[in-house]
């Protein structure tokens, strides 16, 4: 009898390992989740557009560039402000990053507001803090991130707003059109391991705009992006992300701890000693420094493997060069990304640049 039971397994598994996956609530994000997201670009060499039915994406050859925690609690160990706002219509809230970067302007309790259900799992709105004031930003219409079940050829759409008032500085207003496609499965491999997923393709249009009381204007801001998303069983979140929106696709994916930085110091390379714009660049990029030490200094630029690429100024003093525009176009730079190198007084810096 035993013997029986062994000769089934072995036939049978292999078409439990190769066959579709369900994605439901329960794949979704829970209260108390903490999910470590790696982060890059695409450098043109990943298949990622291509789909179908047991259909493998090879992702192995990523490189993150940095990493971010996504962390989830439940709906009501946010401030009571937003629970008044949000009751009823969301269970479960991510932390968001705060901003004190500016004197005069911090952002802080900040966080996006979902609602997972059964039939879906949809983002209900966001808040924020800003200088000691709520600001909680309910949606007219919710942004339908999923419907539940998945299955290859569903297609779905929604259509999200909002509209809020900021006291003391004007009005803030938007929409969402988001379409879903259900358009393969199969295995995905990234540098975390193989695993079993579903794909689905988003391509949304989005509009936002901010009318500021002061300057008697608004600012408005329409793009289109298109995200590719592979969903697993029981990870939260997704798998793999890559988002099209404008020359360079960004990827984010879930991952363990990286040593992100290799040759060069993790602890130098944010700072705050110069900052470097545009970024992404194409031609020209500025630096300009923070810092008037009389000392001289050396710029150079490296990969991400910590080799120098190219030594771009030696010698200078930063007294001379507060404001610094670099041809950027002559180093003859692959796209990708890169770092901007500064050594003053036997210390060296860095900041991240993309090469578009």
């Amino acid at each position: 009898m035993k013997k029986i039971k062994f000769v089934l397994f072995f036939f049978v598994s292999p078409v439990i390992l190769l066959s579709q996956i369900v994605i439901d609530q329960n794949d979704m994000p829970q209260p108390g989740d903490t999910i470590r997201l790696s982060s890059t670009i695409d450098y043109g060499t990943l298949n990622y557009q291509e789909t179908g039915n047991d259909f493998t994406w090879d992702f192995s050859t990523m490189i993150p560039v940095t990493q971010k925690v996504d962390t989830f609690v439940d709906f009501d160990e946010t401030p009571w402000v937003y629970q008044l706002i949000f009751w009823g219509s969301s269970n479960l809230a991510k932390e968001m990053m705060g901003f004190d970067q500016y004197p005069g302007f911090q952002i802080t309790d900040a966080y996006e507001f979902y609602k997972s259900s059964s039939s879906d799992f949809k983002l209900v709105g966001n808040a924020a803090t800003l200088n000691g004031i709520p600001f909680p930003n309910k949606f007219d219409a919710p942004d339908i991130i999923f419907r539940f079940p998945m299955n290859p050829g569903n297609i779905d759409s929604s259509f999200s707003s909002y509209d809020i008032a900021l006291t003391g500085i004007g009005y803030a207003g938007g929409w969402k059109k988001r379409v879903n496609y259900v358009d393969g499965w199969g295995t995905l491999i990234t540098p975390y391991g193989s695993f079993q997923t579903i794909r689905v393709k988003s391509e949304v249009d989005q509009y936002d705009s901010i009318y500021i009381d002061t300057l008697g204007y608004g600012i408005p801001y329409l793009q289109y992006f298109t995200e590719y998303k592979w969903l697993g069983d029981g990870f939260g979140e997704p798998l793999c992300t890559f988002t099209e929106n404008g020359p360079i696709t960004t990827i984010d994916y879930i991952d363990s701890v990286r040593n992100l930085i290799i040759g060069i110091p993790e602890a130098q390379v944010q700072n705050n000693l110069f900052r470097i714009y545009p970024n992404p660049v194409d031609n020209e990029l500025n630096i300009q420094f923070t810092s008037s030490a009389d000392s001289e200094m050396e710029i150079a630029v490296f990969d991400l493997q910590g080799k120098k690429i190219s030594e771009i100024l030696q010698g200078k003093n930063v007294v001379e060069l507060l404001n610094l525009t670099l041809d950027i176009s002559a180093l003859n730079l692959e796209p990708g990304i890169y770092f901007m190198a500064i050594k003053l007084q036997d210390q060296s810096y860095f900041q991240k640049f993309i090469k578009k």
